[in-house]
């Protein structure tokens, strides 16, 4: 491990951990975003945009000046909700406990240092970096608007926690409410009344033999209802509707399409109130920049790559949703979104290590852009 190297990095990923940049916490989102613009006022001649849409910032900042580098990394830095404590970031055994310490604020500090060393070659790389705010609510206002503004690359490496896996597939997710109507009537003469309840469980029961509770090791579509709401609150009375909701969570075989006509199929009577769909995360393995980076992991830790697929989701979806081929890879960590979130300092350096050797690839694919001092868009 390199000491300095290690020093910086866990002292960046402290400081970012400090910061409660959590989604009810608007205020706190902009502090850690300066954080990160700040860290990049020091650096000169790179280009730097920072955008605001819906109370999420967002930065972008690149070694040339374009909107479509060779390689763009990945980054958010909101976290999820934790315990005060969490807050105070502590540094023992080789790791830096905190909320967001593996998901993902120590790879935010990966990206900074590696702009700060990129940016002092004489010639240099062709490679974008883009820190977002929103990913722990779905990255619309993030990852996803700066695609749609025209961010594109050769290649996405999102920097999630991987354990310096490769994971090249993850499934879509979609949350879907719906709610069945009945007539309200006296407990007493149900006859007089239509009860949604025996519609809702005909429904659900016909859900499970269709897409039956998965295992953790078996790769299929789960739809899991989640969440239901009957009656108005008496206990002698037919209700007079049902609200519930489906997660659903899909493999590529599936569609938003597909399954919601199987959920019409199943409960032909009820309105659907909410679909909210997001894509799943493919890209081949075999790729030739995905199985660079594979030897690199090699090489660096002494053992083959680790390939694998997830059941949740991340920003990397939008780009591989847009033909741009994405994968996550990040630092080894554990506790993600529990009391006990940890990231190993060791890692962090390998994982910086191993990008600067995927970057060396893209030094020799880099135009030979004029430099003309940093530019920087104002939040909007």
């Amino acid at each position: 491990m390199h000491p300095d190297l290690a020093a910086e990095l866990t002292q960046l990923t402290c400081d970012l951990i400090r910061i409660e940049s959590i989604a009810s916490r608007p205020e706190n989102l902009n502090a850690v975003m300066d954080y990160v613009a700040a860290y990049l006022a020091t650096i000169p001649d790179i280009f730097v945009e920072y955008t605001q849409a819906g109370g999420k910032p967002a930065i972008v900042a690149t070694l040339q000046p374009t909107r479509s580098p060779a390689l763009m990394l990945n980054g958010h830095t909101d976290v999820v909700v934790g315990r005060p404590a969490q807050f105070i970031p502590q540094v023992r055994d080789g790791r830096i406990y905190g909320r967001g310490a593996q998901d993902m604020k120590g790879s935010v500090a990966v990206m900074l240092r590696l702009v700060r060393d990129l940016a002092a070659r004489s010639e240099r790389p062709d490679v974008g970096f883009q820190f977002v705010s929103d990913e722990e609510i779905g990255g619309e206002l993030g990852t996803a608007r700066l695609l749609q503004e025209g961010w594109r690359c050769g290649f996405m490496l999102c920097l999630e926690p991987t354990d310096l896996g490769i994971l090249y597939e993850h499934k879509g997710a979609m949350w879907i409410d719906m709610r069945l109507r009945g007539t309200p009537a006296h407990g007493s003469r149900p006859w007089e009344g239509h009860n949604p309840v025996y519609a809702l469980a005909h429904g659900i029961a016909k859900l499970e033999r269709r897409f039956p509770p998965p295992s953790a090791d078996s790769w299929c579509t789960s739809v899991s209802p989640t969440l239901i709401q009957v009656g108005d609150g008496s206990n002698n009375q037919i209700p007079s509707s049902a609200t519930f909701t489906f997660d659903v969570r899909f493999t590529a075989d599936e569609s938003v399409e597909s399954i919601t006509a199987i959920l019409e199929e199943y409960f032909p009577d009820a309105e659907i109130l909410c679909t909210r769909p997001a894509v799943p995360l493919r890209t081949d393995p075999n790729h030739p920049q995905v199985q660079r980076l594979a030897s690199l992991i090699a090489e660096h830790t002494g053992a083959p790559a680790r390939f694998y697929r997830e059941h949740f989701s991340t920003d990397a979806r939008y780009y591989t949703d847009a033909g741009i081929p994405a994968i996550c890879f990040g630092p080894v960590g554990a506790g993600l979104h529990s009391d006990d979130e940890w990231v190993d300092v060791a890692s962090l350096t390998t994982l910086y290590q191993i990008i600067m050797d995927v970057i060396g690839y893209y030094d020799l694919c880099t135009p030979n852009y004029p430099r003309s001092g940093s530019t920087r868009v104002a939040r909007s």
